[in-house]
């Protein structure tokens, strides 16, 4: 008979891998979790994660996205036995073996904890609780979200601004030009640390013709230094630059 959920060494094979369990003539197959208890006995703590990983490795070859299904029986197979050793007599000439058999169970069982994605060792009512406070939560930022949808539209415009087909260059240009004004007392009439609120307000607000204007494309013509302009900045040619806008101090 074939074991269920553990890899066995070979019969008469004295140089199987070391985390092959039973034993190289005794090969009770039906016993395979008896044997698999006392692989744990037999390893130090440090290689828990190689053993569970190299058995699982095997389990999932035959049952291939089944890897709760085999946490949960050697998680079953641990408690049991853990429970059979408490329940041993303490006058029992076996007592004191139980008691080391015990804490390296629990040390495994430690281990499997570190790796439960299935809450199997949180009680149900634990398990629900810590679901209900996490709907409770993503409710919270579902509200806060919501909130911050309806305050980032509410300055939407019903329309957009439509700028006469092929008058683009001139509309940049003035736009351009706005950025430049000085008041009376010299201080800039307009101000920002980047160019992105320019194109960003243009791609938003104004349409070209009929045509929607890509912000990839309102970026083109404001680059982030003047003195710096990007390979895709247009160049805004004077036949374009039809208005100029001035103080009306300085006419």
């Amino acid at each position: 008979m074939d074991s269920i959920y553990f890899k066995f060494r070979n019969r008469l094979n004295f140089k199987s891998n070391k985390y092959d369990i039973g034993r190289p003539i005794f090969q009770n197959r039906k016993l395979e979790d008896n044997f698999f208890v006392l692989k744990i006995y037999e390893i130090d703590q440090s290689e828990y994660n190689s053993f569970y990983q190299y058995q699982l490795d095997h389990y999932l070859k035959i049952n291939p996205s089944q890897e709760e299904i085999l946490f949960k029986h050697v998680y079953d197979v641990v408690i049991n036995r853990i429970k059979h050793f408490k329940r041993q007599d303490p006058f029992s000439p076996k007592y004191a073996s139980g008691l080391e058999n015990t804490r390296k169970l629990e040390a495994f069982l430690d281990y499997l904890n570190t790796i439960d994605r299935w809450h199997k060792s949180e009680p149900l009512e634990s398990v629900i609780g810590d679901k209900d406070k996490l709907i409770d939560k993503l409710n919270q930022r579902v509200a806060e979200l919501e909130f911050q949808l309806k305050e980032a539209v509410k300055y939407d415009a019903g329309e957009k601004v439509v700028i006469s087909k092929g008058s683009m260059p001139a509309f940049m240009d003035l736009v351009q030009q706005i950025q430049d004004l000085t008041l009376p007392n010299d201080n800039k009439l307009t101000r920002s640390q980047a160019q992105s609120p320019w194109y960003k307000m243009i791609a938003k607000y104004f349409m070209h013709g009929e045509k929607d204007i890509s912000i990839d494309t309102a970026r083109n013509y404001f680059p982030a230094q003047k003195g710096d302009k990007p390979a895709k900045f247009i160049e805004i040619a004077e036949k374009d630059k039809l208005f100029k806008i001035v103080r009306k101090d300085d006419k």
